[in-house]
This record gives structure tokens, sequence and C-alpha cells, in this order.
């Protein structure tokens, strides 16, 4: 659950999950894009202005579901005060394919919700490693190159390995994709070429 702004109503407050639940058990019934906004509404027991009043469209509220539900999985899976290192980037790899296992098997193969997916996904993934790397700058580590640059492609590699796999249809395990993420992550694509040279 979203945790809501610092002195928000408790009526909006109430109001806000209500509207988000509602939105949950009506996409289970009718898949994402035949869901509307009224139905939410009627579910919610509210009028359609009340969900304008908290949500400019559905898919902005299903950007919402999709981040929370990825920052509670986040929150569950890595220690409290995750580090840049070799074990937290693992986590982070299988915690990112879970999520994307089990965000698309509650979507119907036709639901166009991979670019809210990827997005809600990539942006709280980004924001985690930066706060890493930038834990390690204030410890004295240096980086060749900016920390917004290194956590905005790290994220955008888990990313991409994970949505690969599972559209490709989950072909290797998950250990064997974390594996070899990671091994390019650490290692780098200069270390994994093979010399190929001719003397």
């Amino acid at each position: 659950m979203a945790t809501p702004p610092k002195g928000m109503d408790r009526r909006v407050q109430r109001t806000h999950q209500l509207l988000r639940q509602a939105a949950i058990e009506t996409m289970k019934e009718k898949g994402f894009l035949a869901m509307t906004i009224q139905d939410i509404a009627n579910r919610a027991n509210v009028n359609r202005g009340t969900f304008y009043a908290h949500y400019p469209d559905k898919y902005a509220l299903l950007d919402e579901l999709i981040h929370d539900q990825f920052q509670v999985l986040l929150k569950k899976s890595l220690p409290p005060e995750p580090r840049w290192n070799t074990q937290t980037l693992r986590l982070l790899v299988k915690v990112v394919l879970e999520h994307f296992e089990d965000e698309y098997r509650q979507c119907d193969p036709a639901e166009v919700v991979d670019p809210l997916l990827e997005r809600a996904t990539r942006d709280a993934l980004a924001n985690l490693l930066l706060t890493c790397l930038k834990q390690e700058q204030s410890a004295g580590t240096d980086f060749r190159v900016p920390v917004e640059t290194i956590a905005r492609i790290v994220s955008w590699t888990i990313l991409g390995a994970a949505a690969h796999w599972y559209q490709e249809g989950i072909k290797l395990s998950a250990e064997q994709v974390a594996d070899d993420v990671l091994l390019i992550l650490m290692e780098g694509i200069a270390h994994l070429a093979l010399d190929t040279k001719r003397v």
C-alpha cells in the first residue's frame, strides 16, 4: 500500500485506498484494458469525479499500484540498508525477475501494460541503486562515472534482462539469469570477451 503524503486527511486516505482496491478487484475480473473509470468508481462506491480527484486516469493508478508492489517486494527481499555489492546486486536481479513473473502472470497477454510495468520498476530500481551508490561515495569511494549514470545504466541492464527473460518464455532459470547479469555488471564486457586476436 502506498504511504499517503504527510498531512493527508484520513477521509482522503480512505477513499484513495478504496479506489486502489476497487481497481485491483476489477482488473482481476475484466482485465486492465476493459476496465473503465466508472467500473472502479462503482466498485469503490464513489462517483467518477472522486476518482479524478485522486488520479488523472487509470494508467496513473496502475503505475502507482505497480510501483508500490515493487517497493514492498524490495523491502521484503533486501536487507534494511542495502549496500552496493555483489550480494545486493544479485538479490536485486532476482527480485526484478520475480516481480516481472508475478506481474505478467496476473495480466492477460493481450494487455498493453508492459511500458507501465517497466517504467515503474525502472524508476524504483534506479532510485534504490542511486541511494546505494551515494552511500559508497559518502564512505569515500570514487567513481569514474557519475553515480546517476551508473544507477540508470545498471537499472536498465537488470530491467532489460528481466523483460527479455520473461517475454522469451523463461528458458533459463532465474538463478542462471541472475548469475549472467551479475557477471556482466561486475566484470564488464571487456573481461568477458574471448581473446580472438591472431598472432
